[in-house]
């Protein structure tokens, strides 16, 4: 089965070929064009954002379509959660060339392809029989997940943030600092320049590890306590900001990690998928290979290339759908709201 999978969800255009063969999947071409207007406004301008998909949609085409466009067999792409110009470019290429080909076009869950694009190099009849939670942390999502079953896929949601999504708090923090966007990557690299430079043996937060009573997520309180700080020293030096970007980060990781670790103790979960972009992050890939030796866990994260939005898990997350559920039809709405899109699948 060849796959073209199409992700048009925010400000990147992707465009890849995957064959799923012999139960393991195999990129073919996977092509990710990130657009760089966005940098001024301190986050993603929607109206820009969808300008620029039509305008890349052909180009980013072309180059994916490494073989004859004949041969595929499915088209997934991202149809919900998402901004909905972004949403409807990708959609609107996919059921044309469902159309002249006369194939079925599969609507992706957007924020499920982040944790199952971690099957790639697995064969899946290893992972069927097995129970996972996932979880997505990206710049606009901080979510956890029960994954029942991968054929038929059952997938229900445990919790969300409260406020604000951990890679959007990166961003306000990094905005607050003047560090440019997107911040993760910025923050990272500034917090381990810090543990480099600096004896970390009398090591006491500055900011507040949060910690809401239920599975739930919450980052606006943190945001808020840096925010206040960055007031209270109003001329920052280089290494007063690098110690801000590790003391933020290492709260922001822990709250994560403390979630993630109360989810698979109450639920008696043993394998953990990751996905999003915030999944890049050198800390929590530390934390979490703590954990993964504490509770002898399975816990799998992409590589670094498929943490961001890429097309690849969108094509990867297709397959699951249509292996589970092959009669969607290609009449399909897109949706800004995860809830809405799921109605698209009775799991029930």
């Amino acid at each position: 089965m060849i796959v073209l999978g199409i992700e048009t969800t925010c400000d990147e255009t992707s465009i890849s070929l995957v064959k799923f063969e012999n139960q393991k999947f195999e990129i073919i071409s996977n092509v990710v064009l990130s657009q760089d207007i966005h940098s001024i406004f301190g986050g993603v301008f929607p109206e820009k954002a969808f300008r620029k998909h039509q305008e890349n949609m052909v180009p980013v085409l072309k180059k994916a379509l490494v073989i004859d466009i004949q041969e595929i067999d499915i088209i997934g792409v991202s149809a919900y959660p998402g901004l909905l110009g972004a949403l409807a470019a990708g959609v609107a290429t996919a059921k044309t060339i469902a159309s002249l080909l006369d194939k079925p076009v599969i609507p992706v869950n957007h924020l499920w392809a982040h944790f199952l694009v971690n099957f790639i190099d697995k064969e899946i009849t290893e992972v069927l029989n097995k129970k996972y939670l996932g979880i997505v942390i990206s710049g606009g999502h901080t979510s956890s997940y029960l994954i029942e079953s991968l054929i038929p896929l059952k997938i229900t949601s445990i919790s969300r943030t409260l406020d604000d999504a951990v890679g959007e708090s990166f961003d306000k923090v990094a905005r607050m600092l003047n560090l440019g966007f997107p911040g993760g990557p910025i923050i990272d690299k500034m917090a381990q320049e810090y543990k480099k430079e600096t004896n970390l043996n009398d090591f006491k937060p500055i900011f507040p590890i949060p910690n809401p009573s239920d599975y739930s997520f919450s980052y606006s309180g943190l945001k808020t306590a840096v925010k206040r700080y960055i007031e209270q020293n109003k001329e920052l030096e280089n290494s007063k900001i690098k110690e801000i970007c590790y003391h933020f980060q290492y709260s922001a990781i822990k709250h994560l990690v403390q979630k993630i670790e109360k989810i698979i103790i109450d639920f008696g979960i043993g394998n953990v998928l990751i996905g999003g972009g915030v999944a890049a992050n050198s800390f929590l890939r530390d934390e979490l290979n703590d954990l993964k030796q504490k509770y002898n866990l399975e816990i799998l994260i992409p590589p670094v290339n498929l943490c961001t939005d890429n097309a690849v898990m969108v094509a990867i997350a297709s397959v699951f759908l249509y292996l589970s559920y092959p009669n969607i039809p290609n009449d399909f709405d897109i949706f800004p709201n995860e809830d809405e899109g799921n109605r698209l699948w009775n799991m029930s």
